[in-house]
């Protein structure tokens, strides 16, 4: 009735604020010209922040994922705007770090120790963060903030995960759901394995919570826009969609989840070992193994609530499974609601017939009563051990109860703590109880738990899932066992705090991962025993494993850690945390949960990891205005085992910021891109040309054994101008600067934004100023101008930012990199650049009138340029006079230009080729292997 008569009577003039657009039924202003559906879109736009950029980047090194969000919104409004900030993480993955830039105001996170009371939360309306264990899911992280009118706001988000190995298959996922087209939207992911790729794919965007995971005849390839670079070691997988290109995909914005697989070259039968500083890590996953047998009862929830598509689906999906059953499995199937219902009082043997009856089962259940999940337990795990007790006791087999549900304990037994205690009681370590919870009902603490205590695993389906599908995924990971009761052991001596060592039971697909510390650091071999049961073999592996890193044929791990301090120490810190916060939650003893409470603290808190146990504070960083309300916000982790991830603490304020007119020295690498060294001591400028190909990153500076820094530059490719000699451009796109003296210290600076990486985390935006220091390493951001980075005090470099606010077509937003002072660095310095800084430069041939130091212009030559030859590290080269802008095209160079690049060079273009952006490999020829060479020094 109220939406006939604003129709009737006309709807007001939008003119006015957000609230009088919504007096639908105010007829006191006059009649509008405005159509309803007009409005709506009218408020829509000035309710909704415009989200302007949507970035991840995600590096993977030895199977552990260090993955940064970034996201900006731009308030178009007249008035403060709500914004909210929604990234759907893994399950397995642990939150580090979370900073808030709203305005001029900045809220870095802090993770300190959750009180055992919650009564000291600071509650903040403006400006808050929350881990939502709602409506959208456990694994949905959210951050509100009001952005002030035409103000903007920056959330940037970290987190860590291990990739666990299903079906063969590592997956990388990550959330693409920025809810509106995004004007910049990129997913970079970047992998990084010793071992080598054996294979990698790229998947479609889709839904996460409905694909099943295990069979994926639907993957029909990467999506639009998507570039994939790989060697043998390292690969780059780069998805930038336009916004139609979105569109495409989704127009509401939430693409979906952008997956990645891979997997790995395995050499060794005992596995892959790998140390950096002081810790291992091993990876043990064999292959060419005799299945196990197995024992296998399925038990399937038939009470009233799987009413309808749940119940049908689960049935089809036991069919799938029933066909995959082996000749040498045993299998019976539960039914049960308030009664349990047994196809068969014993296992039987696998053949067509069984098959069929047990099919016909299944077809006739149907859905009533209530839930009995202690009865159906019990009679599952009877059946097996009755069965196992019979056996032959050389006919080593695996025992496993599938479960399925929907729902909570409604009938029999409904203490949880009971059904555990009973759970446990039953199988007595010998049988593995595998679960399943369907939709939001579902208590999926007690599954979780069930499978914790039993040495299975559990899976949650979504209401909306396709829960057949799920089931089908689920059972392919288990379908294979091929070794139990694993042993894993190392020398006492030599090895301390280990993850778990023992593993009940092996898949085909899997991997076992275990972390540890190494008592002695010099330590070039471990010993390994495997000792575990296969079929009616008992195996023993024992072998001498060489843990020297790698040399030759790609990085080893002392060459790792674009994302992080020590990316082994991490995996170790986050593996002992989980099983920390698994062992917290199985143990029913009070002193014991305690003892575990705090230790998995005190770990978490060391390592940055919000858990169930800590807590994160947004604090207003120093050098920013005092916000009008609450300077903390509190963060708390859902509650149960998560991941970890590494969160930087507030830094120094901003003071001083550099000077954006910088005087340095002229030698440097600028442009397209254009290298100029001056050689003090004569006087001498010589340059030269480097063309090289889009994605290739060059070594600039490379001085790891010397002073221990390194600094590599990556291209990015643009169109030639119109009318130009060239086909394309290339500019650097990064500039990556590691240090290792006195420790690690990573920094990568992009024309956007500055990320620093030491004992502490920071993230800097380049269109603000700032001043930031870790180990030694100093930087200045001076705003939307250049970057000064000084290394002990005896090493500074600067970098200009070449900014665009409506580029061409041909151009784009890029570094400049100059030397400002190399004292510092060492005689046995090399790279594009660093291979001069301690060279002396002498000219023969040069016009009468110019000496060798002058400066000036050479006299003009009647038959065009003024040549020489220039003698430099033993090289002759052949050069002309020219001049050359640098500085931002502030200051012209008179220099002499060699042709031929590659007559001044130490080697050719490839051995200048680093395999990924931190890599401080010296040795000329281990760079990126390449087919014949499609680029020229000229």
């Amino acid at each position: 009735m109220l939406l006939l008569l604003a129709l009737c009577l006309g709807l007001p003039l939008c003119a006015g604020s957000l609230e009088e657009a919504r007096s639908w039924g105010d007829t006191s202003e006059q009649g509008g010209l405005r159509a309803p559906r007009q409005v709506r879109l009218l408020q829509r736009l000035k309710t909704k922040p415009l989200m302007t950029e949507f970035s991840v980047k995600s590096t993977i090194i030895s199977r552990y994922a260090f993955t940064t969000v970034s996201c900006r919104m731009l308030n178009r409004a007249s008035e403060d705007q709500d914004a909210e900030f929604l990234m759907h993480i893994p399950a397995s993955a642990f939150i580090t770090n979370f900073t808030m830039l709203v305005g001029d105001k900045v809220f870095q996170g802090e993770i300190t120790e959750r009180e055992k009371e919650n009564g000291d939360k600071v509650k903040e309306k403006r400006n808050k963060t929350a881990e939502d264990n709602g409506e959208k899911g456990p694994d949905a992280f959210r951050a509100s903030a009001v952005i002030p009118s035409k103000g903007k706001a920056v959330f940037l988000l970290s987190y860590e995960e291990l990739l666990h190995r299903r079906l063969g298959k590592y997956e990388h996922v990550v959330s693409v759901r920025p809810q509106q087209l995004v004007g910049r939207l990129t997913v970079e992911v970047n992998i990084l394995e010793r071992a080598g790729l054996s294979s990698l794919e790229v998947l479609p965007p889709q839904d996460t919570r409905q694909r099943h995971g295990g069979r994926a005849e639907d993957d029909t390839g990467p999506p639009p826009s998507t570039v994939i670079n790989q060697n043998e070691t390292f690969a780059k997988v780069l998805f930038k969609p336009s916004v139609v290109q979105q569109a495409k995909i989704a127009q509401n914005g939430i693409l979906g989840d952008f997956i990645v697989r891979y997997d790995v070259n395995r050499a060794q039968s005992i596995g892959d070992v790998q140390v950096l500083d002081g810790y291992f890590v091993h990876y043990f996953a064999p292959r060419d193994l005799p299945p196990l047998p197995k024992n296998v009862v399925f038990v399937l929830d038939s009470s009233a609530s799987m009413v309808g598509a749940k119940l049908r689906q689960t049935k089809d999906a036991l069919f799938t499974i029933l066909h995959d059953l082996r000749p040498q499995d045993r299998f019976s199937i539960i039914g049960f609601s308030n009664r349990i219902k047994v196809w068969k009082d014993h296992l039987v043997a696998v053949t067509p017939d069984s098959i069929r009856d047990g099919k016909v089962y299944i077809h006739h259940m149907s859905p009533t009563g209530g839930t009995d999940i202690n009865g159906a337990l019990q009679t599952a795990i009877r059946l097996l051990s009755s069965y196992v007790a019979r056996n032959d006791i050389e006919e080593r087999s695996v025992s496993l109860v599938v479960f399925l549900t929907d729902g909570k304990p409604t009938v029999g037994e409904t203490s949880t703590a009971r059904i555990l205690n009973n759970t446990k009681a039953a199988t007595r370590g010998r049988v593995c109880v595998f679960t399943i919870g369907i939709g939001d009902d579902v208590d999926f603490r007690l599954l979780e738990k069930l499978s914790l205590e039993n040495c299975g695993l559990t899976r949650r389906v979504r209401e909306e899932a396709d829960a057949g599908a799920q089931l089908v995924g689920f059972y392919d990971e288990i379908r294979t066992p091929l070794l139990s009761d694993i042993r894993i052991g190392y020398p006492p001596g030599l090895v301390q705090q280990a993850t778990r060592t023992f593993f009940p039971n092996y898949f085909n697909g899997s991997e076992i991962v275990i972390a540890g510390k190494l008592v002695d650091r010099q330590l070039d071999r471990l010993r390994v025993e495997v000792t575990a049961s296969n079929s009616k073999k008992f195996v023993v592996l024992k072998t001498d494993v060489p843990v020297e890193p790698q040399r030759a044929g790609g990085p080893g791990p002392e060459d790792n850690g674009t994302a992080g301090p020590n990316p082994l120490e991490r995996l170790w810190s986050y593996l002992t945390v989980r099983e920390l916060l698994s062992s917290w939650l199985q143990s029913g003893d009070g002193r014991e949960k305690e003892r575990l409470r705090q230790q998995a603290q005190a770990l978490a808190v060391n390592s940055r990891f919000l858990t169930p146990f800590t807590r994160m504070r947004l604090k207003k960083a120093p050098g920013t205005r005092q916000p009008q309300r609450a300077d903390a916000v509190d963060v708390s982790a859902a509650t149960g085992p998560g991941t970890a991830v590494q969160s930087p603490p507030p830094g120094p304020a901003l003071e001083k910021p550099h000077d954006p007119r910088i005087k340095v020295s002229r030698t440097s690498a600028d442009g397209d891109p254009h290298f100029v060294v001056d050689f003090p001591t004569s006087g001498l400028t010589v340059c030269f040309n480097v063309d090289g190909q889009p994605g290739d990153i060059l070594r600039l500076v490379s001085d790891h054994a010397g002073s221990g820094v390194t600094v590599n530059g990556q291209l990015v490719g643009a169109p030639a101008p119109p009318g130009g000699h060239k086909k394309q451009r290339t500019y650097f796109q990064t500039i990556t600067i590691l240090v290792t003296k006195p420790a690690r210290s990573y920094l990568e600076v992009t024309p956007r934004r500055v990320i620093l990486d030491g004992e502490d985390r920071r993230v800097l935006p380049c269109n603000q100023s700032a001043v930031a220091g870790s180990r030694g390493l100093e930087l200045s951001v001076s705003a939307n101008a250049n970057v000064t980075v000084t290394i002990q005090g005896t090493i500074a470099f600067v970098i200009l930012m070449h900014l665009y606010k409506k580029p061409a077509a041909y151009q784009r937003d890029h570094l400049g990199f100059y030397i400002a002072s190399g004292g510092g660095l060492s005689g046995s310095c090399h790279g594009l650049l660093g291979q001069f800084l301690n060279q002396e430069a002498r000219l023969t041939g040069a016009p009468a009138r110019l000496s060798p130091s002058s400066t000036g212009p050479p006299p003009p030559q009647a038959g065009g340029a003024s040549a020489a030859t220039l003698q430099v590290a033993g090289h002759q080269v052949p050069v002309v006079w020219k001049q050359r802008r640098i500085y931002n095209g502030e200051e012209q160079v008179d220099c002499w230009f060699a042709r031929s690049a590659g007559q001044l060079l130490d080697g050719a273009y490839e051995d200048y080729l680093a395999a990924h952006p931190f890599d401080a490999d010296t040795v000329l020829g281990l760079g990126r292997p390449r087919g014949p060479a499609v680029v020229a020094l000229t």
